[in-house]
Parts: structure tokens; sequence; C-alpha cells
């Protein structure tokens, strides 16, 4: 972790690219305030051991910060697996298909969460737009993941069902929330 104070804003982005062409494994550049009150910048990178040194000897290039801190972390894993759905949008009379990779993180053999990859949703929502369908990105991420946990739910004898009307309808069957171990 390192503290600047004294950069400006145009340079972060360029810098955050030397940090990770360099070896890093991610950064994250926050804004912050200072005991002075000033804007400074908290630059945390996680970086493989063998890559330290040469952290921060950029970082004290870019940034002209005369030190580090360096914690020490252990990165659990959840485990997880990827697989590929094909996605099929279907608007004013034209269909668009991309196959949309999903990521589902797994314990004890349940989904805890997914995720659709960025990219491919991206990918989706251009290629609509090229065909004059514009559905928001996020809009579109959230409908290709609530589809997909749909089918993880009917794996677990999970029904959710949702009206048109007013009032909300959700249909659950199956053993309640509070039955549930762990609730």
């Amino acid at each position: 972790m390192a503290t600047v104070d004294d950069v400006p804003a145009e340079v972060v982005p360029y810098i955050i690219e030397r940090v990770m062409d360099a070896g890093a494994n991610n950064i994250h550049v926050v804004n912050a305030i200072t005991k002075k009150n000033r804007m400074e910048y908290l630059v945390y990178v996680d970086v493989n051991e063998d890559r330290v040194e040469a952290i921060a000897t950029l970082l004290a290039l870019e940034f002209g910060t005369i030190g580090v801190k360096a914690f020490r972390h252990e990165h659990i894993m959840m485990p997880f697996d990827v697989e590929t759905k094909s996605v099929q949008i279907t608007a004013a009379g034209k269909a668009v298909e991309r196959r949309v990779k999903v990521k589902y993180i797994r314990k004890d053999g349940r989904v805890l969460s997914l995720k659709a990859e960025y990219e491919d949703v991206k990918a989706l929502a251009l290629a609509l737009s090229g065909e004059g369908v514009t559905i928001p990105l996020s809009r579109l991420k959230t409908l290709i993941e609530a589809e997909a946990f749909s089918r993880v739910l009917e794996q677990a004898d999970v029904r959710v069902t949702i009206t048109d009307d007013l009032l909300r309808t959700i249909n659950y069957t199956g053993p309640k929330i509070a039955d549930r171990p762990g609730s």
C-alpha cells in the first residue's frame, strides 16, 4: 500500500497500466483525505512475493512515494466453475444469439452466487445495439444472471412467480427459510 497526495488525476490510469504490465495481480486506487485535510490516493497492489521489489520501485518512480507498506495476506478462493450458455434475445422480429460464460461459485454442493462474464455480456449488448435493440448492459447482465439462477432454483425445487399487477406474488415451494440450517 502506498499513499500519494501530490499526483494529478490524469496520470493515475497510466500508472495503473504500468503496474499491471509490471506483473501485479490487481491494483486499486482509492480517493481519500489525509490527516492534513488534503486529497490523496490510497494505492493497493496485490502482487506475488517475487514482484514486490519491482512494483515498489515502480511506485516510487511514478508516484514519487518514499515507501510502501507491505501486508502479507492469504487469498481464500471459493470453488467455482464456468459454464457457457447460449443466450438468444428476440426483439422487433430480429434474433441475436451469443455465447455467454457464467461463473458459478459453489460451496458444499450449493451455488452461492453466479456471475455472467462482463466481456460476453458487453459483446451481446453491442450486437443488439447493432440491430437497433437497446438494452442497458447492466439490465442485460441482470436478466442473464436471473435466468441462470432461476435454473439453479428449479433444481432445488424452488419456484418464484412474479405477477404483472401492482402486488408482487412470490410462490415459494420448499423448506421455509427458518427451517434451513444456519437460519
